[in-house]
Order: C-alpha cells, then structure tokens, then sequence
C-alpha cells in the first residue's frame, strides 16, 4: 500500500503543480482589474455582513482510512470552528465530503446540510466547478451569510496542516493584492470593459480556489498515508525481527536442554 500512496501522491502532486501558475494567473488579473479601476465593494461576492448568523463549512476528508490521523484532524479542526461560532449565536452548517466524515456525523447524530463522496484522484475541474457554483447560490441568495472551506492546506511538499478559509465573501482588499502582485501596477486596457471581465473572472476565482483545495485535501490524504503505511511496514519488520530473536533463543534452550538430558543419561548407565 506505501507503493500505490507513494504512486497516487506523486500523480495529484503534479496536477497541483500544473493548477498553482493558474491560479496565481487569475489572482494576478484581478489585481490588474482592481488597479484599473474597479471597486470591489460594489461587488455581491465581496459583501458582508454586519451580524452573520448563518455559517456554512465545506469539510473536505478522504472515503477511506489507514492515513493517520488525516481525517480526524479535519473533523476536529471543524468541530472545534462549530463550537466557537456556538458560542457567538452563530448557526453553522456542515457541507461534508467524504465518507471517513460522513461515518462519523452519522454515528455522533449531528445532521449535515449536505453529504456527498469525495471524487479524489477522479476529481475534475468540471466537478469542482458545479460544488462551487453551489456555494456561490447558497451565498447570494442569503441563504448563508459567510462560507468556508475546512481541508488540509500544503504548505510544502512534506508539511501539510488541517486549515479553514472562508470562501465567500471573499477577502481581497485593494492595497493588499497590489502588493501581492507587483504586475498589478502596470497599466492593462481592458475589453469589452474591466466590470463586465471582473464579473467573468470571480466565478472563475472561485472555481480554481475550489479546485485547489480538492486537490490539496487529496494529496494530504495520500501522503499520510504513504507516511502511516511505511510506520507500519517499519513496525512490522522490527516485531518480525524481535519475535525470530525470541523463537531462537527458545530453539536453542530447547536444544541445550536435550543436549544435556542425553549426556546426565549416559552418564547414569556407566
């Protein structure tokens, strides 16, 4: 099994790879957009508000275990996200992906807003595009006033943490990005004209977010299950080690001990 994780991790690492220069692509034609002129506020996506009261999570967990504690990180990081906007009045539901969750919900008898199988390695942008258009409606039609997104973020290819970031509204102030994206101060002429482009491009921002953090869950699961696979492996191998010493020794005694019965015997008859 440390074989085919090591193969899997390898594959969704590489279409992390290829997905991170798009999405650093369109964050940077946004920049472009806000420079020239467009206001964000005026934005539905960006709107928030001053008392939300109605919060949604989109938990995303692998369907299998024997990775760690992957999945019981991601659950608890949730519970505990639950638990403080409990405390604040603030109703919040669980949009949960992936079955290791959804068992565990299920058996706490705490009600999901939604469930569904996480597609993993099967994952498309297609896929991550409906779930995103999804959120989007639940999000300007008042439905819920803020969401997030509870799911294991790579920070490097050997540090992955449990993370939660809110998806809608969505954070981007002006000054911030352009100082994120130096490319941001050139001067773009934009066509038909830079709001109707900006409309365009959110959806698709938040599409490619989406996406990225499947992608990012995904290769989290595989690497801790690369990790737990080779502790077992490893376990495995020193028991086996441990258990020949002790079958030897007793082989041996057993020996020494007949080895020595046979010489009191001969000893006896003379």
């Amino acid at each position: 099994m440390e074989m085919v994780s090591t193969a899997k991790m390898k594959k969704m690492q590489g279409r992390l790879e290829m997905t991170k220069p798009y999405e650093l692509k369109v964050n940077e034609i946004l920049a472009n957009l806000v420079n020239s002129g467009v206001t964000v506020s005026e934005d539905p996506h960006f709107r928030e508000v001053d008392d939300p009261a109605r919060v949604l999570v989109l938990q995303i967990t692998g369907n299998r275990g024997l990775c760690g504690s992957f999945n019981t990180n991601i659950i608890e990081n949730t519970m505990n996200f639950k638990k403080k906007n409990a405390d604040e009045q603030k109703d919040t539901q669980i949009y949960c992906v992936g079955k290791k969750a959804i068992g565990f919900y299920n058996f706490a008898q705490i009600p999901l807003f939604k469930s569904m199988i996480n597609p993993e390695d099967k994952l498309s942008f297609e896929d991550a595009a409906a779930i995103g258009n999804e959120l989007r409606n639940l999000f300007l039609s008042g439905e819920f006033h803020e969401i997030w997104i509870s799911y294991t973020k790579v920070k490097t290819s050997s540090s992955q943490k449990p993370a939660l970031t809110r998806l809608l509204p969505i954070l981007l102030e002006e000054e911030e990005i352009k100082d994120m994206y130096p490319g941001a101060q050139l001067e773009f002429y934009f066509e038909p004209n830079p709001t109707r482009i900006f409309a365009y491009l959110i959806q698709l921002y938040l599409k490619v977010k989406l996406y990225t953090c499947f992608l990012e869950s995904s290769f989290s699961e595989q690497f801790a299950r690369r990790v737990a696979m080779k502790n077992a492996s490893d376990a495995s191998s020193d028991m086996i080690r441990e258990l020949t010493i002790t079958y030897n020794r007793a082989r041996q005694a057993k020996i020494t001990k007949e080895i020595s019965e046979i010489v009191g015997g001969a000893a006896a008859l003379k």
